[in-house]
């Protein structure tokens, strides 16, 4: 497992567990968006790899 999927996990674990949108708006959006954050890093590491795969094939 990855770096990015393990930190993923964790925050979905904490915003379940601590981040309640109605009576703890700040962390629900804190946990909400280190998710986002880890999914668009995820995304570029996909990228990335299709990137040098390409770049591999030329060579």
């Amino acid at each position: 497992m990855s770096a990015a999927a393990d930190a993923k996990r964790m925050f979905v674990e904490n915003l379940n567990s601590f981040g309640n949108e109605q009576s703890q708006p700040e962390k629900y959006n804190l946990y909400l968006g280190l998710i986002y954050l880890v999914a668009s890093v995820e995304q570029i590491q996909q990228d990335l790899d299709q990137i040098k795969q390409l770049l591999a094939k030329r060579h």
